[in-house]
């Protein structure tokens, strides 16, 4: 294998590996092809399309010319290299921008989240204490009317008219606010019982 042939085999290794990143910073640019940083791309595909011409002119060129082919491919080696290396910086700030709004758009979902527990559970705990409020207040106007009524059971004469209306007025204010409560009304405490 003769000097040309080596150098030609080993650039061409390393104009796979540059086509490689390319392709790399290409794929990740699809997520974000609309960031405009990234037009970036297009010039770095020139200047790799440069290195390639001038790869296969210097595969073709005679003994005589191959120094200074391979002078003009090692300068248009070293500019697609700097270019990748510019374009793979731009795009490791680009990836740590797009990551660092996903964190965020997941940070603000994760508190929202947080904030639907929190409701869900100051919401429950209103509940159950509405719950037990209510229960109380109903077994409270249970016992009220049993009394009334206790107290209709063992009384005559004219206590007893007197009473029939206080039992009577206590069982129909228990009536509806048992039925209020079972229909998700709020309960009002009565200045009767």
């Amino acid at each position: 294998m003769t000097e040309q042939e080596a150098y030609v085999k080993q650039m061409d290794a390393e104009k796979q590996r540059l086509d490689a990143r390319i392709a790399e910073s290409e794929a990740q640019s699809d997520v974000r092809e609309a960031d405009a940083r990234l037009k970036d791309l297009s010039g770095v595909r020139r200047v790799f399309e440069k290195f390639r011409q001038k790869l296969e002119s210097l595969n073709q060129r005679q003994t005589q010319n191959f120094d200074q082919g391979k002078a003009e491919l090692r300068q248009s080696y070293d500019d697609l290299n700097q270019s990748v290396i510019e374009m793979e910086a731009r795009m490791a700030l680009v990836r740590a921008e797009y990551e660092r709004k996903r964190e965020a758009e997941l940070r603000a979902l994760g508190a929202q989240m947080d904030g639907w527990d929190a409701s869900i559970a100051q919401s429950r705990a209103e509940d159950s204490r509405l719950t037990r409020q209510e229960l109380q207040f109903l077994r409270r106007s249970l016992h009220d009317t049993e009394s009334s009524l206790r107290r209709l059971m063992s009384s005559h004469g004219e206590n007893w008219a007197k009473l029939k209306k206080d039992y009577e007025a206590s069982w129909r204010e228990l009536r509806e606010r048992s039925d209020q409560i079972r229909a998700g009304g709020d309960v009002q405490p009565s200045s009767n019982v």
